[in-house]
This record gives structure tokens, C-alpha cells and sequence, in this order.
């Protein structure tokens, strides 16, 4: 009995230590696959991590898994730089840069360039001027606020017939953009050789009518020169470049100094206050070019008294004004130009009214609806006017 008790305490302590034997077995897999597994995550976050430094997409992250502190970064609204806000209330904050092709530089002043471009959806179609203002030049120099005029008096009076019609303006963050446009005949100087008394009459209203619409509007121009007056593909009249345009209501004065010398008129080059008749003057200046292809003496300007009683030193000194070619222009246009050129801004010529009543515009309308029924290219082929080829086009490197 003894043996066979102890065969099976011996029995059951053996299937004991089989059984721990298989639990040891089974922990030490478990144990094996859980470090495999925590191997594989280490690998699988390293990995993350190195797409993450190399800026690669993180294909493990979802918007679930996002912390707080990203989900609040994300919906972060980042400020605007302040040269954008300057210009808000004129320039949209918009980029259609890339929806243009640039073909050539067309001008370049001191603040902007303009360049001849075409809408990529339809090349060669629909040209168009597009001028680049830099806003450091603008700020640099204090002409925010002349920089909002312009676009806005081109907004507002660029449907008439003899101005140049403005389309869009926006901004990025270096620069202004004004699309306007494009006039294909280019400046007025530039195109046609010689003037006939003819076409003179032509171009002089239609650069008369602009200015006058421009006065009534209350509008001061300032800028009135060949540069700035193009000739359309029919040879009409365009004005352009507003950046020396001013508010300023008909009978009221301003005082800035601004301009191109040879057409400033004597009481800016005075520094006395001047009103809209300064116009009128720079007009009479590009008629004298038109028939003389020079300038007045200007010295002569600025000896000239317009309060003086000294009518016959005064007189003296109105000759001098005028060079010697003005003896050969037509008593028409010579008439024109002593209206226009009258040294008192008070007896001048200036308006559209007392244009039509001098001897020039004898049995000739003062109208936009008539003047633009006449052909000016009859009259240049009439006149056998010659005409300089196209401008040469200029390339520039911008980089938007």
C-alpha cells in the first residue's frame, strides 16, 4: 500500500512540473511577441518621425489623433502685413499676376513701370497695360495718398472717350497694380512727325474736351504733356498717367509744387497758390511744340509781372517769350497760343466754352460725339503727314 501511495504522489508531482513547464513555455512567447511588437512600434515611430523632419506627409496622423495645442494653431488667424492695410480701402488684396503674360516694358518712371500684356487665355487677342507701383517708393516718399487718388479719379473717369480706361487694381505684398488699357499708336510726339493747322485743331479739342470733363469733375490733371497723351489705333486721343492728379473743386487753389518744369504754369513756378487754369497753360505749351517743336523761354517767364502797369516792359518781355519760329505760325495759331499762354492765370484761356468762340474753331464743333465721326488718318494721309515707325519695344527683367 505504501508503494503504490508513493507512485502516485510521484505521478501527480510530475504532471505538476509539466504543466509549470508548459506555463513557463507559454510566458516566455508571450514575453518574446510582446518585445517584438514594442520593436516594431519603436521602428514605425522613428519612421514618423524621420518623414517629419524630411517635411514628408505623415500618414499615421489624422485630425482625431491632433492635439489640442495643433487644432488651436490651425485655425490661427495670422496678422496682414501693414503695407497691405495702407492700401486696402483702393487695392483689393488679391493675385492675378499669373493671369497675365508679359510681352514688353511700355514706360518707366520714377515710382512705376508699365508693361504691355496679354491674358494667357487669349494671346495676342486683348492687349492690355498693366502698371507696377512699389510701395516702398510710395511710402519712402509720403504719396499714399496720391497714389489712392489716382486709381480712384481713373476709376471714376476712365469711360470717357479721350481718357484711358482703368479696369482693375490690386496689390500684393510689394507692390500696387493698376490694369488699364493698352493705347497701340503710343505717345503723341513719338507717332507723327509734323502737325498741319488741320490736325491741330483735331488733337487740341479732343486733349480740351478730356481736360474740361476732367475740371467739371473736379479734378485738377497737372500732368498735361506729349508723354501723357497716346494715340489710339485710329489715331485718336487718350490721356493717361493720373499720379499728379488732385480733388480739387472748380474755383478753389492748391499750392503743391509738382509737374514737369517746361509746362508748369508761371504761378506754380512761383509758389503762389493756383487753381485748374495751370491746365489750360501746359496745353498752350504742347501746341507750341506741335507747331515749332520747341518750348517758350522759359527765363522770360519768371520776368514777366502780372501785376505790373509797365504794359510796355511787359510786352517787351512776352516777345522774348516766344522764339524766333513763332513769327511763322498761322494767325490762328497764334491766337490760340497768346490765349493759352497768358502769363495772368485770370484773363487765360480755360474752358471748352471760350475755346470754341476763338478764331481757330471757326465753323468747327467742340464736341466728343462729332469730333470722333472725323477720321484723323484722312487727314494725315490728306496732309501727307509722316509718320514714325512704332516706338522701339524696351525688355525688363520684373520679377512680380
Amino acid at each position: 500500500m505504501e508503494n503504490t501511495a508513493n507512485k502516485l504522489e510521484r505521478k501527480t508531482q510530475s504532471q505538476i512540473d509539466l504543466k509549470q513547464q508548459k506555463c513557463e513555455i507559454a510566458n516566455s512567447d508571450s514575453c518574446s511577441n510582446l518585445n517584438r511588437s514594442h520593436q516594431s512600434s519603436a521602428w514605425n515611430l522613428n519612421s514618423c518621425v524621420s518623414n517629419c523632419c524630411t517635411r514628408s506627409a505623415n500618414p499615421f496622423r489624422s485630425k482625431k489623433t491632433q492635439s489640442t495645442s495643433d487644432i488651436s494653431r490651425s485655425h490661427e488667424t495670422w496678422h496682414r502685413p501693414l503695407t497691405n492695410c495702407m492700401f486696402d480701402s483702393h487695392f483689393k488684396n488679391t493675385n492675378r499676376v499669373d493671369e497675365f503674360q508679359i510681352e514688353h516694358l511700355v514706360a518707366r518712371g520714377a515710382f512705376a513701370c508699365v508693361f504691355k500684356v496679354f491674358p494667357k487665355d487669349k494671346p495676342q487677342e486683348h492687349a492690355l497695360a498693366l502698371k507696377t507701383i512699389k510701395k516702398s517708393k510710395v511710402i519712402k516718399n509720403n504719396c499714399v495718398k496720391q497714389i489712392k487718388e489716382e486709381s480712384d479719379i481713373q476709376k471714376l473717369c476712365g469711360h470717357h472717350p479721350f481718357i484711358v480706361q482703368h479696369f482693375d487694381s490690386w496689390q500684393d505684398r510689394r507692390h500696387l497694380y493698376i490694369l488699364c488699357e493698352y493705347v497701340s499708336n503710343g505717345e503723341l510726339l513719338s507717332k507723327i512727325s509734323n502737325f498741319t493747322n488741320e490736325l491741330i485743331r483735331l488733337y487740341v479739342a479732343e486733349i480740351a474736351i478730356a481736360i474740361d470733363f476732367l475740371h467739371n469733375a473736379g479734378v485738377i490733371y497737372r500732368d498735361a504733356k506729349p508723354e501723357n497723351i497716346l494715340l489710339t489705333h485710329n489715331f485718336h486721343i487718350k490721356i493717361t498717367d493720373f499720379g499728379l492728379s488732385k480733388w480739387l473743386k472748380l474755383g478753389a487753389k492748391t499750392r503743391t509744387m509738382c509737374g514737369t518744369h517746361q509746362y508748369m504754369a508761371p504761378e506754380i513756378l512761383r509758389s503762389e497758390p493756383y487753381g485748374h487754369s495751370v491746365d489750360w497753360w501746359a496745353l498752350g505749351v504742347i501746341i507750341f511744340q506741335m507747331y515749332t517743336k520747341k518750348f517758350p523761354n522759359f527765363e522770360e517767364v519768371m520776368k514777366i509781372s502780372v501785376s505790373s502797369d509797365d504794359d510796355k516792359n511787359n510786352s517787351v518781355s512776352k516777345k522774348n517769350f516766344f522764339p524766333e519760329e513763332f513769327d511763322s505760325i498761322n494767325p490762328d495759331g497764334k491766337d490760340i497760343l497768346i490765349r493759352l499762354l497768358d502769363i495772368n492765370p485770370k484773363t487765360r484761356l480755360h474752358s471748352v466754352i471760350s475755346l470754341q468762340k476763338i478764331a481757330l474753331y471757326k465753323n468747327f464743333k467742340i464736341d466728343k460725339k462729332y469730333i470722333q465721326n472725323i477720321s484723323p488718318m484722312d487727314i494725315i494721309k490728306k496732309e501727307n503727314i509722316l509718320l514714325y515707325n512704332s516706338a522701339e519695344e524696351s525688355t525688363f527683367d520684373f520679377q512680380f
